[in-house]
């Protein structure tokens, strides 16, 4: 089982930042990878579905935690590679900031061969989190998705 953790540092309170990252429908905004995400019934808590349109997938993600204003944990099923994935967000204040964290559990399909590849896995996942913890820093702190062509540079993972 590959344990996967990343962090940021934002520069709004931990109210600004729960608004955005516990509106499910709106991921594709600060994730690169999902074209487009909707809940087809709740949108929020215990029992929500998110699901997640990416170039060659689809993922569905079950809201199974939700502590308002403070954290959420969902499974996700339907990603390439992935047998079962769990993921918990987590937001800590630090005066006007804050520390928000990610913290993800994968088994990965193939047996053998799949725990062949955690290293490379692992490898690509960060590189994609570090982008994505960029893009929802830059979204909660100028009000609109990141637009450039460039990717974003990392952000501080601590506060």
């Amino acid at each position: 089982m590959l344990k996967l953790q990343g962090a940021v540092c934002i520069d709004a309170p931990v109210e600004k930042v729960w608004a955005v990252l516990s509106k499910l429908e709106a991921i594709q905004l600060w994730v690169p990878s999902i074209r487009s995400s909707h809940c087809p019934g709740q949108s929020r808590g215990v029992g929500a579905l998110r699901v997640c349109e990416l170039k060659q997938a689809t993922i569905r993600e079950t809201i199974v935690a939700w502590a308002e204003g403070r954290s959420f944990t969902y499974r996700g099923e339907g990603a390439p590679m992935m047998k079962a994935a769990t993921n918990t967000w987590s937001l800590e204040a630090h005066g006007e900031q804050t520390l928000v964290t990610s913290s993800a559990e994968v088994v990965l399909k193939g047996g053998v061969f799949g725990l062949a590849l955690e290293p490379l896995v692992r490898l690509m996942a960060a590189r994609l989190g570090a982008q994505s913890m960029a893009s929802l820093k830059y979204l909660v702190e100028n009000g609109h998705p990141y637009a450039g062509a460039e990717r974003l540079a990392p952000a501080a993972v601590a506060c």
